[in-house]
């Protein structure tokens, strides 16, 4: 073999270790390179996929920072809720409370607690009385048991009646609202059907308010029930006017034993209106 042949060989030596090297390279390393690719590329095009899918259902794509933004929300949410939950329970203490004796102490006994609920009914009474204010027929829907003694079923509903009574009493006499006369608050009766959607958190204690009163002093009552110790929620407002003076000077003429003329009353308040108010109050459960 010649110096020719010699270099001949190693020139197609190179070329056969250079093929080798070439092929080993891409079996090696090119290929599964490209095998890694392409399976995340495949996997890419199906969470692609899916995600299309999601969307197109109309679902929000969300990301860290959307569900870190949208747990503050219901945190906020949920401490003003708590805050509305106490401000209400708060003023539904007031409901819940008994009569008490003359040492302060709440009073347990059926028929004390009867005696002590009709002093509080005359004390209404007599208020009214002496505000010379003229009264429907059974205006107040006072309970009287006659010679029954109630029962604790029946006196823890009459206490809430009560309470809600005297402070609509107390709202009513104040002498901004100018009422002329009070036809009656009346509860509805333990059957009707309830429009209460949210049992879960608190029953609703339904009653109407018909009174006659000037008209200027209509959005000072209902202020002040809406600023009550009590949870007043006012549905509906019903006014009437010309109707109504009928009947006001009807009922200050049948009220004589008040003394006052009813030209007196005319020319005191010449805007009287006949208003019934529906409404009811939270009663929390605890």
């Amino acid at each position: 073999m010649d110096i020719s042949d010699i270099k001949k060989n190693k020139f197609w030596i190179s070329i056969g270790g250079g093929l080798v090297f070439v092929i080993a390279f891409y079996f090696c390393v090119v290929s599964p390179f490209q095998s890694r690719k392409t399976e995340e590329m495949e996997s890419l095009e199906r969470l692609l996929t899916r995600l299309e899918r999601y969307e197109t259902k109309g679902h929000m794509i969300r990301n860290e920072k959307w569900i870190k933004a949208e747990e503050a929300k219901l945190e906020a949410i949920k401490n003003i809720q708590q805050e509305y939950e106490l401000f209400y329970k708060e003023r539904d203490r007031h409901l819940e409370k008994i009569f008490e004796s003359a040492n302060g102490e709440e009073i347990k006994d059926e028929a004390l607690w009867e005696n002590r609920y009709i002093q509080g009914s005359n004390v209404l009474l007599g208020r009214i009385k002496n505000r010379e204010l003229p009264l429907g027929e059974n205006a107040l829907s006072l309970k009287q048991w006659k010679v029954k003694i109630p029962t604790w079923e029946e006196i823890l509903p009459e206490q809430k009646r009560f309470w809600i009574t005297e402070e609509l009493v107390k709202i009513i006499l104040k002498d901004e609202l100018k009422v002329v006369y009070l036809e009656g608050i009346n509860f509805e009766m333990e059957n009707a059907v309830s429009t209460n959607v949210y049992t879960e958190l608190y029953d609703i204690i339904p009653f109407t308010i018909t009174v006659s009163m000037n008209a200027e002093s209509l959005l000072f009552l209902m202020n002040e029930l809406l600023k009550s110790k009590l949870s007043f929620e006012i549905k509906t407002v019903n006014i009437s006017g010309e109707l109504n003076r009928f009947r006001v000077t009807k009922e200050a003429e049948k009220s004589s034993r008040f003394g006052q003329p009813v030209q007196k009353r005319s020319s005191r308040f010449p805007s009287i209106v006949d208003v019934v108010i529906d409404a009811y109050v939270l009663d929390f459960k605890t």
